[in-house]
């Protein structure tokens, strides 16, 4: 009878509570521009995410290592993420260390061209994007904020820095090492780019402290560039899930930016899958925190 009790309520709480079916996950190619797409099974809600991997990466080991699949499946959010070559970069960055960052020129104006595409074809309601990078994606994920700004509406960045911290690969180098990083000047030149007096997005921003190779001052670097380039007025920092958490609210006293330093972690994506190249799985789940708190959930 107890066996039986047990099967029945197991049953209910199937009924009850139904799993989704998973999503689609494709490739695609347009204008030269591979990529790979998910789609979740619901009727898409809310803006597309452009997902930025990292040196070395693939969108699909990006995918695997960040979770965001699984994510956007809980959020019925369509997520793109874009495929950078050998032939662009031998070591598969972005080149977000180039001259010109204009929203029809280079590697911005082709992700924000696929983007468009994409919105497009999929009939998504929402013009908006929310960007996503790891490392070099992290770098390019602000210089699409600093591009775009009426259209990127939200970044999540994990190891990357202030807008033109570095130019060209010299530059790069010295910025990713903590060097050269100006926060008053990168703030200017983004609202320069931007074409406008205030960028009115939000941004999570993470880092690992033990990061060797894109330093931690440089969450500091661009914590501040965009706390000036929003007009925060206000920061508030406390330990949250075994990290340093700060938040930045603004003249109505509404939350626009927030930072986490990992302790412990390296050049990784804190929370992601072991399976993924530069996980960190035992940091606070990032792609999580991120789009909970660019969905103003």
């Amino acid at each position: 009878m107890a066996l039986r009790a047990v099967l029945i309520m197991l049953l209910a709480l199937a009924v009850a509570s139904p799993v989704s079916a998973a999503g689609t996950f494709t490739s695609g190619r347009h204008e030269g521009r591979g990529y790979a797409l998910f789609t979740p099974a619901t009727p898409a809600a809310g803006p597309l995410v452009v997902a930025l991997h990292g040196c070395w990466q693939t969108p699909e080991d990006f995918a695997l290592g960040t979770r965001l699949n699984e994510a956007a499946e809980r959020r019925a959010l369509v997520v793109v993420y874009p495929a950078q070559t050998r032939r662009d970069n031998a070591y598969r960055c972005w080149n977000w260390f180039a001259a010109d960052v204009a929203p029809t020129a280079g590697e911005v104006g082709e992700i924000l061209a696929l983007a468009r595409f994409l919105q497009g074809e999929r009939a998504l309601r929402d013009p908006h994007l929310l960007v996503l990078g790891f490392s070099a994606g992290g770098f390019m994920a602000v210089n699409l904020a600093c591009a775009a700004p009426r259209v990127v509406t939200g970044i999540g960045v994990m190891a990357g820095g202030a807008y033109r911290c570095g130019v060209g690969a010299t530059g790069a180098m010295q910025c990713m090492r903590g060097l050269g990083a100006d926060p008053g000047v990168a703030a200017s030149a983004c609202l320069r780019t931007a074409g406008v007096k205030a960028l009115t997005l939000r941004a999570s921003l993470w880092q690992g402290d033990a990061d060797a190779v894109v330093n931690p001052t440089n969450l500091s670097a661009l914590e501040t560039m965009l706390a000036r380039a929003l007009g925060t007025v206000g920061a508030t920092t406390e330990p949250a899930e075994g990290a340093v958490h700060t938040v930045h609210r603004d003249a109505r006293n509404k939350i626009m930016l927030e930072t986490w330093l990992v302790p412990g972690m390296g050049h990784a994506w804190s929370g992601g899958d072991v399976r993924g190249t530069h996980t960190y799985p035992a940091g606070p789940p990032a792609t999580e925190r991120m789009l909970d708190f660019l969905l103003g959930r």
